[in-house]
């Protein structure tokens, strides 16, 4: 039976090596996941009036960052 220590050591060692094969596309992936299921946990908490409140301010800023862009193109 290992140690602590050693259990410890093989345990970073081991996540080091899985971490240093994931791709970019891979860990944008994870991260895609993890915040669609915190959007989900979020939106069950949210009363009907945060829901509206939240929709209004991010739909403002997706127009302003549209309209910056389509001025930088011009």
């Amino acid at each position: 039976m290992l140690s602590e220590e050693k259990e410890n050591k093989l345990r970073d060692l081991l996540t080091a090596e899985m971490v240093s094969r994931v791709t970019l596309a891979e860990s944008i992936n994870i991260i895609h996941n993890i915040a669609i299921g915190e959007v989900e946990k979020n939106l069950e908490e949210m009363s009907d009036q945060e829901k509206e409140s939240a929709l209004e301010e991010l739909s403002k800023k997706v127009e302003e960052t549209q309209q910056k862009t389509e001025g930088q193109k011009a």
